[in-house]
């Protein structure tokens, strides 16, 4: 970590990372439901990207719940070139949340959801020129590379197209466990000369210093996507978490009729969205007595490539046993898809 980050904010990425980070493989206790050559698995997920929608119309994913980023990032700028112009705004503003399932993919609600547009042009981050309209917002995404970020670009540029006197400036990690990258950029916003900052915070708790340092140096931070642990944001520009992992919670128990074993494969320690998620699924389907959770302690990370050897290990601890499988973001998911596919678990659409 460079020098000028402060070593404190060691302590906290240290303290964030040891927290939770159980994964030892858990013993099985339940007797086998199904067997192999049984009926396929039935899998729910969360985010989409043009595989995971192709693979919800072949009907190997039962549910996607679906976030509006292009919203999110819409009204992430929206609501700082407010504020900067001394506007009152909300504490916290909702941008919905869908599910999607092999039944509704045709609906022009979902399908708009499922196919929104994408920024993908990024200015080279070493160049900036000189400042042109009034307002110059930095756009701090978790990570560049996946489709959902660079929906929620595509809604940054958007609003700046339409307020016409905002300049966006789109920084931020290439992978979603990079901190030390996110804080590097949330510290670089004086020398950018940014007026004020929209964050989706890798970790709800390791942000919170250089964030806090940001704002009293007079720039003020919209936090979207996932929640922050201060007091002292403008605002939260998210989809209600919980209330997706409740609307995931219920198509499983729909789709599995009530019984049968499930896994969770959580995403990552700190992330406070897929946290909610998971909490909301956890907590929706324990009302489903005859539903029992074989495992919810293993984590998929970052990547697409992290979740894939998550979910492959995850699996194969229960043989024979997995009735129903819950993923709770766009890498956990994909990640998941790849490995039961391998494995020939799931049933293609004839």
């Amino acid at each position: 970590m460079p020098g000028r980050i402060a070593c404190g904010y060691w302590v906290l990425i240290l303290a964030t990372l040891g927290m939770g980070c159980n994964n030892a493989p858990e013993a099985s206790t339940r007797p086998m439901s199904r067997s192999s050559s049984g009926p396929p698995l039935k899998f729910v997920g969360f985010d989409a990207n043009p595989t995971l929608t192709e693979a919800l119309r072949q009907e190997k994913l039962q549910g996607v719940v679906l976030q509006d980023p292009y919203q999110m990032g819409y009204l992430g700028v929206q609501t700082i070139v407010v504020h900067l112009e001394n506007g009152e705004v909300k504490s916290r503003i909702g941008t919905g949340e869908r599910l999607a399932t092999p039944q509704n993919i045709s609906s022009p609600a979902i399908d708009k959801l499922l196919n929104p547009p994408k920024e993908k042009d990024n200015p080279d981050p070493g160049k900036l020129e000189p400042k042109t309209k009034k307002w110059r917002i930095l756009v701090i995404p978790k990570a560049t590379a996946n489709d959902y970020w660079q929906t929620v670009h595509a809604g940054a540029v958007a609003a700046a197209k339409e307020l016409d006197n905002v300049e966006i400036v789109w920084r931020g990690p290439e992978k979603e466990d990079d901190y030390i990258k996110q804080i590097e950029v949330v510290e670089s916003a004086k020398s950018l000369g940014v007026d004020g900052i929209v964050l989706a915070p890798v970790d709800s708790k390791v942000l919170v210093a250089p964030v806090e340092q940001t704002i009293g140096g007079g720039i003020p931070v919209v936090v979207i996507d996932s929640d922050l642990e201060s007091m002292r944001t403008v605002s939260t520009v998210a989809t209600d978490n919980y209330h997706g992992g409740v609307l995931a919670a219920k198509r499983m128990a729909e789709v599995l009729g009530g019984r049968g074993n499930i896994l969770l494969l959580k995403h990552m320690v700190g992330s406070m969205s897929t946290e909610q998620r998971e909490k909301g699924f956890l907590e929706t389907i324990a009302r489903y007595p005859e539903i029992k959770v074989l495992s919810q302690n293993q984590y998929a990370g970052a990547t697409v490539e992290t979740a894939q050897k998550a979910a492959q290990s995850l699996v194969a601890l229960y043989p024979g046993q997995v009735d129903g499988i819950f993923t709770s973001n766009e890498q956990s998911t994909s990640g998941m898809l790849k490995a039961l596919e391998e494995a020939g678990m799931l049933k293609k659409k004839p």
